[in-house]
């Protein structure tokens, strides 16, 4: 699974690295000045660079022809924004009692380690 805001948080980070070394006329390139060359707003740089701001695929090609990058220098690898302590996919459901319930991941985790630590009696 993916950590998504670890995701657009790696991603903001290396476009705000890249932004900021790369020169312009005048010295580095500012946020504005990133801005007017996508067709943004410069708090959405801001908000992109923050990883606040999910940055639609274009938009993300456009600022990576602005600084003169490869959108694929760009992007984190998968094991930067894996989930850690996540199970697998096919872990999203437990059973207990003869019937099938459903929790997120770290639900389960916790559910299934109360489960195998006790034996369930019925009778309770």
């Amino acid at each position: 699974m993916i950590d998504e805001k670890r995701l657009y948080q790696l991603l903001g980070e290396r476009l705000r690295k890249l932004r900021e070394n790369f020169e312009v006329a005048g010295g580095r390139m500012t946020q504005a000045q990133l801005a007017a060359a996508v067709g943004l707003e410069r708090t959405s740089i801001t908000n992109i660079e923050k990883g606040i701001q999910k940055v639609s695929l274009h938009v993300l090609y456009g600022i990576c022809n602005a600084l003169n990058a490869k959108v694929i220098d760009v992007l984190p690898d998968q094991t930067e924004i894996a989930l850690e302590n996540s199970l697998p996919p096919e872990k999203t459901e437990v059973e207990f009692g003869g019937k099938k319930y459903y929790a997120p991941p770290k639900a389960l985790q916790k559910i299934t380690a109360i489960l195998e630590s006790r034996p369930f009696d019925e009778a309770s």
